[in-house]
C-alpha cells in the first residue's frame, strides 16, 4: 500500500508540475497576445489619426482654394458702362458690413390725375464702394446724374447688395 501511495504522490506531483507549467505557459501566451494587440492598436491609432489629419488638411485646402477662386471670379468685371437718370435714393445699410445702396430712375411714364403724380418707370438699383462717391451722390439726390459703373459676376457681402458698383458720378 505504501508503494501505491508513493506512486499516487509521484503522479500527483507530476500533475501539479504539469498544471503549473501549463498555467505559466498560458499566462505568457496571454501576455504576448496583449502586447501584440496593444502594438496593433497603437499602429491603428496612428494610421487613423494620420488619415483624419490628412483628410482635414485636404478639405481645408480645397475649401480655401475654392473660396479664393470664388472671390477672384466674383471680382471679375462682366460689363462696364454708364447710366443716366434721376438719383432717387442713396443710403448706407448693413449690420455687419456697412454698404452704400442707391436707386436711379431711368425714366418712364408719368401719369397724373386727382392731383397726384404716379411715376411708372424703370428703377435701377446699384451699390457704391467708395465713400467719396457716396458723399457726392448724397449732395445730388433728386437731380439728374450720369453714373459710371462696373458690373461684377457675383455679389460679395462687403461690397453691396447688387452686382452694379458705381465708380463715378457726374451731374447731368
Amino acid at each position: 500500500m505504501s508503494s501505491l501511495k508513493e506512486n499516487f504522490e509521484e503522479k500527483k506531483d507530476a500533475l501539479d508540475k504539469a498544471y503549473e507549467q501549463k498555467k505559466k505557459d498560458i499566462k505568457e501566451d496571454i501576455e504576448e497576445t496583449k502586447q501584440s494587440i496593444s502594438k496593433g492598436l497603437q499602429t491603428g491609432k496612428k494610421a487613423v489619426g494620420s488619415f483624419f489629419r490628412k483628410l482635414i488638411w485636404t478639405v481645408f485646402s480645397l475649401g480655401l482654394v475654392a473660396g479664393i477662386g470664388y472671390i477672384i471670379f466674383a471680382n471679375l468685371n462682366y460689363s462696364v458702362g454708364s447710366r443716366a437718370g434721376e438719383l432717387i435714393k442713396i443710403s448706407e445699410k448693413g449690420v455687419v458690413f456697412k454698404t452704400f445702396e442707391g436707386q436711379l430712375s431711368l425714366g418712364g411714364l408719368t401719369m397724373s390725375g386727382n392731383g397726384s403724380n404716379a411715376n411708372i418707370g424703370n428703377v435701377w438699383e446699384f451699390s457704391v464702394t467708395d465713400r467719396d462717391v457716396f458723399n457726392r451722390m448724397d449732395q445730388l439726390r433728386g437731380k439728374k446724374v450720369i453714373l459710371t459703373y462696373k458690373e461684377k459676376y457675383r455679389t460679395l457681402p462687403w461690397r453691396g447688395d447688387t452686382r452694379y458698383l458705381v465708380t463715378e458720378v457726374q451731374p447731368n
